[in-house]
């Protein structure tokens, strides 16, 4: 998960510098000027190497972001959509890069909302770099708290192939065993179905196990953002659920509905108390991100003990098939008895 992480560190890194350049009072246009600088003069150089299409990974991170950053600069330039500039550059990035994608995606929900709604976008951008490193932090800790039960996993996936060597350097014959009787046919077939079924039961543990959401509660919060530059509660959710839909349209099912479900909670609690909506929402972001924090840290401490079933179920069956049972018939047919 530490690929994962860079990623999204690097997104973040870049809304922090836009937020504190225009927290400075310098214009949108200039600090994306600021911010394309540097990052295109590393592309003009990469694009001369004759084995560009070799860089190791970071420095195909760093193009990836160059291009992104000197599309919004140009647009920015012009006057025009930067959020749009951001959504068409991120489309382009391979699948093996859909953290960072993802990540962009987001980055652009939150400049449309904000500028649209005439919001100071520097406060929206530091809220949402804040999001994004926290979540990479996250995302770091689960990728160490893994390491142990993935190479648990590997080692004893091993197991059955060990002991078929085993007993072949102790002499039993159970190559042949395995490739020329009707009983070895079923060990091998059976050994390596229990084998390939554990590797993908594990790997679905492993996965249902990793954060499903970069930045949880980003719809309050966006509608936050929004009502802070006077829109009202009404036009704020459309501008947050437009750029959600324009820019993140992976953001769909059982999370965005849950989103939508605590932002009528808190307007609902807001109009009854006559509290600060602003606030309320902000916090419930908060919540939710901190409740997400909490559910994956849960899920790292339980996949070490969920990964003992496939392992039990699938992985000793296979370890009999692949190395007792042959070794038996091995011997069997050694003491005279024929299973071919």
């Amino acid at each position: 998960m530490s690929g994962v992480a860079d990623a999204l560190d690097e997104v973040a890194a870049v809304a922090q510098r836009l937020a504190v350049l225009l927290a400075a009072g310098v214009t949108p246009e200039a600090a994306w000027g600021f911010l394309a600088e540097p990052v295109a003069e590393r592309a003009a150089q990469s694009s001369d190497d004759p084995v560009g299409h070799r860089a190791p990974h970071a420095e195909r991170a760093a193009l990836a972001r160059a291009q992104i950053v000197g599309a919004a600069s140009a647009t920015a330039a012009r006057a025009g959509d930067v959020a749009a500039a951001i959504a068409a550059e991120r489309t382009l990035l391979p699948r093996a890069e859909r953290h960072r994608a993802v990540a962009w995606g987001l980055f652009a929900a939150t400049w449309s909302v904000a500028v649209t709604s005439g919001a100071p976008p520097a406060a929206a951008l530091g809220n949402f770099a804040t999001g994004i490193r926290r979540a990479a932090a996250l995302h770091r800790e689960l990728g160490v708290a893994f390491a142990g039960p993935r190479a648990t996993a590997r080692l004893v996936g091993l197991l059955p192939l060990i002991a078929l060597g085993f007993g072949a350097l102790l002499g039993f014959d159970t190559v042949h065993v395995l490739a020329a009787t009707p009983v070895g046919w079923a060990c091998l077939g059976g050994g390596i179905a229990l084998m390939v079924g554990s590797r993908r039961w594990s790997g679905r543990l492993l996965a249902a196990a990793e954060p499903h959401e970069l930045v949880p509660g980003l719809l309050p919060e966006l509608v936050a953002v929004a009502m802070r530059s006077g829109t009202s509660v009404a036009r704020a959710r459309r501008l947050a659920a437009s750029a959600l839909a324009e820019h993140a349209p992976f953001l769909t099912g059982a999370a965005l509905e849950s989103d939508e479900l605590a932002v009528d909670a808190v307007l609902d609690l807001a109009a009854r108390a006559g509290a600060p909506t602003v606030g309320l929402l902000l916090s419930e972001a908060e919540r939710r991100r901190a409740d997400a924090d909490a559910e994956g840290r849960a899920a790292a401490a339980s996949v070490a003990v969920r990964l003992v079933v496939p392992l039990a179920v699938c992985v000793l069956p296979a370890f009999m098939l692949l190395g007792v049972v042959p070794v038996l018939v091995a011997l069997l047919t050694g003491s005279g008895i024929r299973f071919s």
